[in-house]
């Protein structure tokens, strides 16, 4: 299982935060979001792309909480 992360925009309910999905693949994650939030979240994010070139997470550079 890979991990992906999702983030929530602007004036959602779940705003400057994000959630961790465990699936096989990223169409997997996605269809899980999408049964748990419906359309209500802004950005799907794999390992690799959750950290930048700096080495700094999403949650960092954004200062995002955590959903769990």
């Amino acid at each position: 299982m890979k991990k992906f992360y999702f983030t929530f925009g602007s004036g959602q309910e779940h705003e400057r935060c994000f959630t961790v999905i465990e699936a096989k693949d990223s169409s997997e994650a996605r269809e899980k979001m999408f049964e748990e939030y419906d359309n209500r979240w802004a950005f799907q994010y794999d390992e690799g792309e959750w950290i930048n070139e700096k080495g700094l997470s999403q949650q960092e550079k954004w200062n995002l909480k955590e959903i769990k």
